[in-house]
């Protein structure tokens, strides 16, 4: 299976920050791509103007190759009381829900958290439409915990969080 693997967010837009990991998603996430390495090609986002136009530019990049999974490592931050993970697919895809509820069945798993499920993405102002809709490879946004919660905290140890991905996609 041919994997790329996107840090979600850029250097000059960070994503959420947890206080509990003293980390932006783009920090946090690109630490944890570090360890995936040996199992996807790794990308970041092209630093651009707006979300859409980026997404556009990254899928320009990315499906120039056959990939068989796109993913984009995430983390959310709400309200300092929300929890849980949740994967994000484009409505319909019957693979990447596999994934997603794989993903999160181990995630729950290993750090005893609560599942929030696999989302179905179709409306274009949906939080990550863009990056599903544009991808030519099936492809699924992760979002592991929320940073603003203190459940963060059981994922401070990135190579082991990488090794959840690596047995979510690889075996």
């Amino acid at each position: 299976m041919k994997i790329a693997v996107v840090i979600g967010h850029d250097k000059t837009s960070p994503g959420a920050y947890s206080p509990h990991l003293g980390q932006s998603e783009y920090i946090y996430n690109s630490e944890v791509a570090s360890h995936l390495s040996k199992i996807a090609d790794i990308y970041k986002r092209p630093i651009g103007s707006g979300y859409k136009t980026q997404m556009i530019n990254l899928a320009n990049e990315i499906n120039k190759k056959d990939y068989d999974l796109v993913v984009e490592l995430h983390f959310n931050a709400f309200n300092k009381s929300a929890n849980g993970c949740e994967a994000l697919i484009f409505k319909g895809n019957k693979y990447t829900e596999k994934v997603g509820q794989r993903y999160c069945n181990l995630i729950t798993s290993k750090y005893k958290t609560k599942s929030r499920g696999v989302k179905d993405i179709s409306q274009q102002n949906d939080r990550g439409y863009w990056f599903l809709a544009l991808m030519k490879a099936d492809a699924i946004i992760l979002e592991p915990f929320f940073g603003d919660n203190e459940e963060s905290l059981k994922f401070k140890n990135e190579a082991e969080y990488a090794e959840i991905l690596i047995k979510t996609f690889c075996e």
